[in-house]
């Protein structure tokens, strides 16, 4: 049995590439491959932390609360040292984090490092930050690539980013896709009726966007495209199910184009398969992604998604996904009026056989871990 140290899974059930690390260790077989977590911050809820011990797993949390980089480095150097560990799989947006990772497993004497991009941006709603940090990931590229066994992303466009694009498309780069369950998407005719039910969605045309409130969902471009949907539709609602730091300013945003009642937000939730199955339509006006989970699980409930061609192609395995250019809203507003009226189910068995399954996403990964 091979102890993989595993980073990236800070506030799993919350975040959401935190979310699908668990679930790649839940997928493991614990007689061959265990991960143990290492987390800074955001221990998980009790509910994850006991389903990680029981797959034998540990999780390392920073209880001091000290995340100086030189005392995390340092906190990080014993765990590897203290536990032994052979293998670090770094998951991470951007080149100096994960940079710091590595220098940290180095100086441990660990023998094996994957890292695994998530992301295609620095994701700041501040524009002097993400310049700053675009410009030490980009310095910070050079070394990542040099010191990682294999280079693995979520998507293409997600290892260009971390690695460059001449490494994508070198033997040691591998796409391992953000995998869910599709038995749990499945639409479900009779949770869609309990949920418009209780929601006071019926009767009603609705869009959703799940995801976190941040500069990278762009949601006050999505309350523009709703707007301008709405005043054509009345009978129109957008559910929205997330939290972040632009959660406030999203708010007041709606309040100030009069939508207070048109749109319900929902917090972070456990239920989200079952949320899918309610709506009608999921809009995603995303500014970049990795490769977004959300839009993988609309899909496998079936529903509609009309989305932002910064979105990778690699995310659409269905033909219910709608790409559009730029941010012109009548142009969202048609796709999405469209997107409702040609709604049909999914072949089940499409998703389920299909990349996207986490459990061949999983079974992927392992192979590659176990070397």
């Amino acid at each position: 049995m091979k102890r993989v140290l595993v980073t990236g899974a800070a506030n799993i059930g919350k975040a959401g590439v935190a979310t699908i690390i668990y679930k790649w260790g839940q997928q493991f077989d614990s007689r061959a491959l265990i991960y143990d977590y290492l987390m800074q911050r955001g221990a998980p809820d009790v509910y994850y932390q006991n389903k990680i011990y029981e797959k034998g797993g540990r999780i390392f949390v920073k209880e001091d609360g000290n995340l100086s980089i030189f005392y995390v480095i340092r906190w990080i150097i014993q765990i590897i040292r203290d536990h032994k560990y052979k293998t670090i799989h770094i998951n991470s947006d951007s080149a100096y984090i994960a940079a710091a990772y590595i220098w940290a497993a180095k100086k441990a004497d660990i023998e094996h490092i994957y890292v695994h991009s998530h992301c295609t941006q620095i994701d700041s709603n501040n524009p002097f930050i993400r310049i700053l940090k675009t410009i030490f990931h980009k310095l910070c590229m050079p070394y990542v690539s040099a010191n990682s066994d294999m280079y693995l992303a979520c998507s293409e466009l997600a290892g260009i980013w971390m690695f460059g694009k001449s490494n994508v498309h070198s033997s040691k780069y591998k796409t391992i896709y953000n995998g869910v369950e599709p038995e749990l998407y499945r639409f479900d005719p009779i949770i869609r009726q309990k949920y418009r039910k209780e929601l006071g969605l019926e009767g009603k045309v609705t869009l959703c966007n799940i995801g976190r409130f941040s500069y990278q969902k762009n949601h006050k471009k999505l309350i523009d495209i709703f707007s301008a949907y709405e005043q054509k539709n009345p009978e129109s609602i957008l559910v929205l199910v997330g939290a972040g730091e632009l959660e406030k300013s999203i708010k007041c945003y709606v309040g100030e184009k009069n939508l207070n009642s048109k749109v319900l937000f929902l917090g972070l939730r456990n239920d989200v398969p079952a949320l899918l199955s309610a709506m009608d339509v999921m809009v995603m006006p995303s500014r970049f992604e990795g490769l977004p989970v959300t839009m993988v699980e609309a899909q496998m409930a079936s529903l509609p998604c009309v989305v932002s061609s910064n979105i990778t192609q690699e995310a659409k395995f269905t033909d219910i996904v709608k790409y559009i250019d730029g941010y012109d809203v009548d142009g969202w507003c048609c796709a999405i009026d469209s997107s409702i009226r040609e709604r049909e189910k999914c072949d089940f068995e499409a998703g389920n056989n299909s990349k996207f399954n986490i459990k061949n996403a999983a079974t992927e990964l392992a192979s590659i871990l176990m070397n």
